[in-house]
């Protein structure tokens, strides 16, 4: 029987290591192909659809100023669809509030009937209405603090409309005042530190 030469038995690796690498070395380069080129997935938000992962907020509104206020006046803005009031400096917005308004919606028509007034009006006066007191009229009797800190009495041609603090923070945000606009006690106190009598207040629908 004839024996292998051994030598060529150990030779037969050898000859394959060439190929062995040439695989690898493509292999490698189309992995790092794709890797480079193909576009990278983002794993699923479990219960929310792709538009609700990335809302597109379209860009503020330009704040048209009022007849009357220069570029650094400072004036106030009250948005009654919005439930917001902006003090404002010229034609920028340097904070906002929510309010609650009257607890009918539309314009000012008469004396009693609950809506706040729209218009350009003026701040007429600031009091001190820590010790005020007022009868809602549910049973309950004069309520103390019912206007908060500070009452902001507007000119808007109607008896009894002004800016004032509240005794009930839970009401911001809804139609339920006689016709004023009222903030948080905070809120009007920043606000009473900042307003002088005569700035402008523009109240829209």
């Amino acid at each position: 029987m004839k024996l292998e030469n051994p030598r060529s038995t150990a030779r037969r690796p050898l000859a394959l290591l060439p190929f062995l690498l040439l695989v690898l070395l493509l292999g490698g380069t189309g992995y790092l192909a794709y890797s480079l080129f193909s576009s990278p997935s983002s794993p699923p938000v479990e219960g929310k659809r792709a538009e609700e992962v990335a809302p597109t907020v379209p860009p503020p509104s330009p704040l048209s100023m009022p007849e009357g206020v220069g570029a650094s006046d400072l004036w106030i803005r009250i948005e009654k669809s919005a439930f917001r009031l902006d003090f404002c400096r010229g034609a920028e917005i340097l904070a906002s509030f929510p309010v609650a308004l009257g607890s009918v919606t539309g314009d000012k028509e008469k004396r009693g009937d609950r809506r706040t007034p729209e218009g350009l009006f003026h701040v007429e006066q600031i009091q001190n209405a820590s010790w005020w007191t007022h009868d809602f009229g549910d049973g309950q009797g004069p309520v103390e603090g019912a206007y908060g800190p500070w009452f902001i009495r507007l000119k808007t041609g109607w008896q009894g409309i002004g800016i004032h603090g509240t005794h009930d923070p839970g009401s911001i945000g809804t139609l339920v005042t006689e016709g004023c606009i009222r903030l948080l006690n905070d809120d009007i106190q920043w606000l009473r530190e900042r307003t002088q009598v005569g700035m402008k207040v523009l109240i829209g629908p």
